[in-house]
C-alpha cells in the first residue's frame, strides 16, 4: 500500500472517530471474508498492520490496528492459513472488527460491536476495570 493511500485511511478513519463520534460500523458496510492469507504485514513502523487474504481469485487486504494489541493478544497469523474476518468495507480494503484463525477456532476481537477499537483503552473499551 502506497503511504498516500494508507494515509487517506487514517484521515477517513480518525475524522469518523473523533469529528463525528460516531464508530466506523455506523457508516461502513459490514462484510465477511473468508479465504487464505496470502501476505502478512505485521512489523514495527512498517503502517498499519494488515494481511492480504485470497479468496475467489481476488486478494483483499484486512487492516488489523494498534501494534500493541496485537502483541498483547498474541497473535500471530501465518501465510498458508485460513482465516474468517468480520469487518467494515472501506474501498476495496477491509478493517477487521474480528479475524478468526479457522484451524484452531482462535477468534481475535479486534473491534467492539459497534465498531470501536478495543485498543482505545479505558474501563470497558479493552481495557479491564481496576
Amino acid at each position: 500500500m502506497n503511504t498516500a493511500r494508507l494515509s487517506t485511511l487514517v484521515i477517513v478513519l480518525a475524522g469518523l472517530a473523533s469529528a463525528q463520534q460516531r464508530a466506523p460500523a455506523t457508516v461502513a458496510a459490514v462484510i465477511d471474508v473468508k479465504g487464505v492469507i496470502q501476505r502478512v504485514q505485521i512489523s514495527p513502523g512498517q503502517g498499519m498492520p494488515y494481511l492480504e487474504v485470497k479468496r475467489d481469485n481476488q486478494s483483499t487486504k484486512v487492516f488489523l490496528g494498534s501494534m500493541r494489541y496485537l502483541i498483547e493478544q498474541d497473535f500471530n497469523p501465518k501465510v498458508g492459513e485460513q482465516v474468517f474476518v468480520h469487518g467494515y468495507k472501506m474501498g476495496n480494503d477491509v478493517i477487521a472488527a474480528s479475524v478468526t484463525m479457522v484451524a484452531t477456532g482462535r477468534t481475535l476481537k479486534l473491534r467492539d460491536e459497534n465498531g470501536w477499537p478495543l485498543w482505545r483503552g479505558g474501563a470497558g473499551r479493552g481495557r479491564p476495570l481496576p
